[in-house]
């Protein structure tokens, strides 16, 4: 399985410093209101996209559910809004490489300069923060390459000159879906999927959700679906919450283009009568395209219904690793790993997870 083994978090929104060890195939981060389940999630994904110096915004937007994030919104990212303490971000991945990024807000001078992280160059007018650094890098047992990409803003925080990082090519692809319903990339994805022709699998999970549907299409780059008795297609984003949640997590499951997928709040609109099938979804085409998925819920009949799934398949039992994010007041933000013996006692016997105090 390509993916990652474990994470390292520091100085990254609410987390100060946080260890996760022991990643599988599917991951799910409990944790109360607050906790940080979803910031890993954010973290994850700008390890994925750590040469691209835009990423950082396009989180902030998706959290702020803004199409666009400001310039300044990036002070967010940094633990208790200091931004002279950078954050970091360490993944070792199935390879054993590991991959680190580290975020700077500076300031720069002369509009044509590297970034640099230089004293500030006293002027006549007021200096502001007006560049991004990213400064990442994959090492292994055999090299350590190191990387920087960076974009900068003028007063008004347009972007003005921005910089991918020469002679770095991204290995893994990931996608993160929001909690919101709708899915920009859901197009793309079934895209893919009809050109590989597995238009068929789409629809026999659509079946499964609901078996009055019988067809799926793209028509003027938006969606349709057809449902038996009716007498055109409707296009999904007039179909029900469920619905489009369901579709835009098994597309970008089935997609075998995306390596990693992020699901923030993966219960967010469905009915709990489908989480046993979304689970299981999730788990059959997670293995047939080697993906690695990690989850966020803080819903105990999701945590029931996955068990069940369990349960119906044990050849998925040793795929799973469940954690429960938790700020203590001796050890601050900790990461508690149970496996499925423990998601099944747990169940078993009622005892509560999603919080250890």
């Amino acid at each position: 399985m390509d993916g990652f083994k474990n994470i390292e978090i520091k100085n990254f929104r609410g987390i100060d410093h946080l260890k996760i060890d022991d990643f599988s195939r599917v991951n799910v981060f409990l944790g109360q209101n607050n906790s940080g389940k979803s910031t890993v999630l954010e973290a994850i994904a700008l390890a994925l996209g750590m040469s691209n110096p835009d990423m950082p915004q396009a989180v902030n937007s998706l959290r702020s559910r803004k199409s666009f994030s400001n310039f300044i919104d990036l002070k967010y990212l940094f633990y208790n809004l200091d931004t002279s303490t950078p954050p970091e971000i360490t993944m070792e991945q199935a390879d054993s490489s590991v991959r680190h990024l580290k975020l700077e807000l500076t300031y720069v001078f002369d509009e044509q300069a590297e970034p640099t992280n230089e004293p500030l160059q006293q002027t006549g007018a007021v200096k502001y923060v007006n560049t991004l650094e990213m400064n990442f890098g994959i090492s292994s047992s055999a090299s350590r390459q190191h990387y920087k990409s960076w974009l900068r803003v003028n007063p008004q925080g347009i972007v003005v000159n921005r910089k991918s990082a020469e002679g770095y090519m991204e290995s893994l692809r990931g996608w993160l879906i929001s909690a919101d319903l709708m899915s920009n990339n859901l197009v793309n994805d079934l895209t893919e999927l009809f050109k590989r022709n597995q238009k068929d699998i789409i629809i026999s999970l659509l079946g499964l959700f609901d078996s009055r549907i019988t067809g799926i299409e793209i028509l003027n780059d938006d969606v349709y679906i057809k449902f038996e008795g009716v007498s055109e297609m409707l296009p999904y984003r007039m179909t029900g919450d469920g619905l489009r949640r369901y579709l835009n997590i098994v597309a970008c499951a089935a997609n075998s283009m995306t390596t990693i997928i992020m699901l923030d709040e993966i219960d967010n609109g469905l009915h709990y009568s489908s989480y046993k099938k979304l689970w299981e979804a999730i788990f059959a085409l997670a293995t047939k395209t080697n993906k690695q998925v990690f989850v966020t819920t803080h819903s105990k009949e999701t945590l029931y219904k996955l068990n069940e799934m369990l349960e119906d398949n044990p050849n998925y039992q040793k795929e799973l690793r469940l954690y429960t994010i938790e700020k203590t007041l001796m050890k601050g933000i900790q990461a508690y790993k149970y496996t499925y013996e423990g998601l099944s006692g747990a169940c078993e016997n009622d005892i509560e997870i999603r919080s250890i105090l």
